[in-house]
């Protein structure tokens, strides 16, 4: 009875350290999937077309990587500026932890942007584009997948600039909220 009751003790004094209080940007997510002041979108990667766009062998790589995209929303209106301050300075924060590297951040006409990711250099299990605008709003999106690499992401993105993905379903989803 004493082994049985020792063996429960370091259980139990195990799972409460290992049990971290900190939140993620999973639980971030979840927690506002259900908000209505957010708007929250999971997209699969699948919503891009593919069989429609021309791509070299890295770019195609890159784009067969992301195997999902969370988007999340807060648009600023008069009567949610100081939601929209807690939820920036919450989304910072989670952002500041170790497990994220910083790869870019930008800004300019009163947004700002900064590129994240989460994995090995050479292996990003999650890139993640948080922005905010001072009259508009926040954006969070988090892409899931498996084996993506920075100089891959990087000339998908590219291509994205160059019109050679099509990304016409995200331009409404964003029209249809109001960022304009």
């Amino acid at each position: 009875m004493k082994n049985i009751i020792k063996i429960l003790s370091v259980l139990c004094v195990t799972l409460l350290v290992s049990c971290n209080s900190e939140p993620s940007l999973q639980t971030y997510f979840v927690d506002h999937q259900e908000d209505t002041a957010f708007i929250a979108v999971d997209v699969p990667a699948s919503i891009l077309d593919k069989e429609k766009v021309a791509l070299n062998e890295e770019e195609e790589e890159a784009l067969k990587s992301i195997k999902k995209v969370n988007f999340l929303a807060l648009q600023l209106k008069d009567d949610n500026q100081a939601k929209y301050e807690e939820e920036r300075a919450t989304i910072k924060k989670i952002l500041s932890s170790d497990q994220y590297e910083t790869l870019i951040r930008f800004g300019s006409n009163g947004a700002k942007v900064v590129l994240k990711y989460q994995g090995e250099e050479d292996d990003i299990d999650e890139v993640i584009v948080f922005g905010t605008h001072q009259e508009k709003g926040l954006a969070l999106i988090r892409m899931l997948g498996d084996d993506m690499r920075p100089e891959k992401m990087v000339k998908l993105a590219q291509s994205v600039e160059k019109g050679k993905i099509n990304l016409d379903a995200f331009k409404k989803m964003v029209d249809t909220m109001g960022f304009d």
